[in-house]
């Protein structure tokens, strides 16, 4: 198992309309998301923010999850 930060549209927290919240996303052996969780946004030292930020920028180049992609089979 293995995360890494992601943004995924969470309607359910906005009374239905989109809203996009960065959140720790955890996937499966297949690699398939699995669950996800509110991340931990600060750090020790500068440098783990700065850390927090590239990891955060990454997400931004993928695709946005949907918080219904967590709903199970």
């Amino acid at each position: 198992m293995h995360w890494n930060h992601r943004l995924v549209n969470c309607p359910s927290d906005n009374g239905g309309d989109d809203f996009f919240v960065f959140k720790e996303v955890f996937y499966d052996d297949q690699d398939r998301p699995e669950a996800y969780s509110n991340p931990f946004m600060g750090g020790d030292s500068i440098d783990e923010v700065q850390e927090l930020l590239a990891r955060l920028q990454k997400a931004l180049t993928q695709p946005v999850l949907h918080e219904n992609d967590f709903q199970g089979d």
